[in-house]
């Protein structure tokens, strides 16, 4: 965003409105757009050594015949690619700052941004977690069997899941929808400035 913009209107549209607000915003709003590119780089380079593990898996385990872990694994190829063209699609719903736009759309719009993310993140079951457990149950029970050895080690990565799915939900809450609603205040804010 366009800080200095922002702080000459802020100033303009809205000068009982304290001036502190505007920094508290700034400070959010550069970290939680830090916070994206990191987790994004992240994540993208995990799923880049995910999408060639398992592509060098699938292909040594169609050369044996064994198409049921084939099939899991192309599956986690998939669900490799995918991740980051998620992320991507995410992290451009984060709008750029429009100094054209007044104040309160532009708060609006990196609100609305900052509520997408979090719906992102409480719906990580969906898109994130599911398909890789799918596909890592698949290929163990079809390699393994019903196993001692497979049982303990599907509840050990379903354990590790919940951990990064109840991760993920707590950012959601106290992150995203925390930053939407400062600003959804400093929005109610302004219009109640304007009304008056």
């Amino acid at each position: 965003m366009d800080w200095d913009s922002l702080k000459q209107q802020w100033r303009h549209d809205a000068p009982a409105v304290p001036a502190a607000s505007i920094a508290e915003l700034q400070a959010l709003d550069k970290a939680m757009r830090r916070r994206l590119r990191r987790r994004d780089l992240i994540e993208t380079v995990g799923a880049v050594a995910v999408a060639v593990f398992f592509t060098l898996t699938a292909l040594g385990m169609a050369s044996r015949g064994e198409w049921a872990a084939f099939g899991f694994s192309v599956l986690l190829v998939a669900w490799a690619v995918v991740v980051p063209l998620r992320l991507r699609q995410a992290r451009r719903q984060v709008p750029e700052d429009e100094p054209q736009l007044p104040l309160v759309e532009n708060l609006g719009r990196q609100r609305d941004a900052a509520l997408a993310q979090a719906r992102m993140l409480e719906q990580v079951w969906l898109w994130y977690l599911g398909p890789p457990l799918i596909g890592i149950a698949g290929i163990t029970l079809a390699l393994r069997g019903l196993s001692m050895f497979a049982l303990v080690y599907l509840a050990v990565v379903v354990v590790l899941y919940l951990g990064i799915g109840w991760y993920n939900r707590r950012t959601a809450r106290t992150k995203f929808r925390a930053h939407a609603g400062k600003l959804q205040r400093q929005i109610d804010a302004l219009n109640e400035e304007e009304n008056a």
